[in-house]
């Protein structure tokens, strides 16, 4: 989302860039863009930012990408390559005794396991938290909504989760929506991050409540 925007941006300006994601994605741009893929390591960034004169770096990844957040700090850091980190917007907390705010992982897996024991649950945390959220679902009936790509599906199947429990799909836009698949599917509990405006959270939690 933060990406489009930031194409946009520079396409306007008549600034030459390279896009970059860490898997191959279909994606628009224009006549100053070019794309590349693939996971950067700290060296490798740095041989990327030397060989091709980058002279800053716009960081619009998603705000859970932890890794690549330490990549690029400790290659800008070395580099001294100025960082443009674009932000998304966060609603401000629900206060009700349904929406339950929590610090990780291991923290959410202890209230799933205490509170809400034998629930079905839609998790809308990504395909990297099946792995960790894995004591939860071998026990109980669950739903992960991940990206519709044969790369999430892969990684879905090797932490052994059943395909037939996969919703492929970004994040619906409606409180209607997301509404009726909590509905179709039973739904009696959600995890999901904190991702802010652009991801759709006041809408997840909405439909939620509703």
């Amino acid at each position: 989302t933060e990406g489009k925007k930031v194409i946009t941006v520079l396409e306007s300006l008549q600034l030459s860039y390279v896009y970059s994601t860490k898997t191959e994605i279909n994606v628009e741009l224009g006549k100053k863009g070019n794309y590349r893929f693939g996971a950067f390591s700290v060296d490798t960034l740095k041989a990327f930012i030397n060989e091709n004169k980058v002279s800053s770096i716009i960081h619009a990844s998603h705000p859970f990408a932890e890794e690549l957040h330490a990549t690029i700090d400790k290659t800008a850091y070395q580099t001294k390559t100025p960082v443009l980190r674009l932000e998304r917007t966060y609603p401000t907390h629900t206060n009700h005794h349904k929406v339950h705010y929590v610090e990780g992982y291991a923290e959410a897996l202890t209230l799933l396991e205490e509170k809400f024991d034998n629930k079905r649950l839609l998790a809308l945390t990504g395909v990297q938290s099946i792995e960790k959220l894995k004591r939860y679902w071998k026990k109980n009936t669950a739903y992960f909504r991940i990206l519709d790509r044969k790369s999430s599906v892969d990684l879905a199947l090797v932490s052994g989760f059943l395909e037939e429990y996969l919703i492929l799909g970004s994040p619906n836009k409606t409180v209607d929506a997301e509404f009726n698949l909590l509905t179709d599917k039973k739904i009696d509990v959600i995890i999901t991050k904190e991702s802010g405006d652009s991801g759709s959270l006041s809408v997840k939690i909405e439909a939620a409540l509703k």
